[in-house]
């Protein structure tokens, strides 16, 4: 079942976009005071892709919560859960209401994952992922310090070079001028 859980969470939290997560409505609120007035809100608008949006959102909000505040991530992802719980024919008719059977049926096995699994483990399962997520950010954003070094380097060797080429080329011009003085020099020897 963790296994479902966790295969089913990070399939969402790795799509860059969730029907709904522009929409004003979708956005999660941060105090658990506000949470079920947000749900209602959604669920109510007959917006079925906006209430995935906004679900999904509140998920990846408890996720922050989990690392600076985890007795906040509890109560906030527990009073989603029993709202899931509590208006489970609700939502399923709102979600059967989406056109996109993809989206539907990710929205609906999302929604069943999170409304079913105990919180404590959901959110292990969510800081687990979190972390992933930030372990990988980390590893992407070492990879671009990486390649800004070298680039650097390599910057900085041809700007190297390029000095190098352009001394030998003033060095050349030197000889030229030298040569055409000693040419004018003979002609006026040879001249006289």
């Amino acid at each position: 079942m963790m296994a479902v859980a966790a295969i089913t969470l990070t399939s969402c939290l790795g799509k860059t976009s969730t029907p709904g997560q522009g929409d004003p409505q979708a956005e999660a609120p941060n105090e658990v005071s506000e949470l079920t007035k947000a749900l209602e809100s959604q669920l109510n608008s007959g917006n079925g892709e906006g209430f995935f949006g906004l679900v999904t959102n509140i998920q990846e909000k408890a996720i922050g919560f989990v690392k600076d505040n985890p007795e906040k991530a509890k109560e906030y992802l527990g009073t989603a859960q029993k709202f899931l719980k509590d208006n489970s024919a609700k939502i399923g008719e709102l979600l059967g209401k989406i056109s996109n059977t993809e989206i539907a049926e990710r929205a609906q096995d999302f929604i069943k994952s999170v409304s079913e699994q105990p919180v404590d483990q959901l959110l292990g399962v969510m800081g687990v992922v979190g972390g992933a997520q930030e372990a990988v950010g980390e590893q992407v954003d070492s990879v671009k310090n990486a390649v800004g070094e070298k680039i650097g380097e390599v910057t900085g060797a041809v700007d190297e070079v390029k000095g190098a080429v352009d001394q030998k080329v003033n060095d050349v011009k030197n000889v030229i001028d030298q040569a055409e003085d000693v040419k004018d020099a003979i002609g006026n020897v040879l001249g006289n």
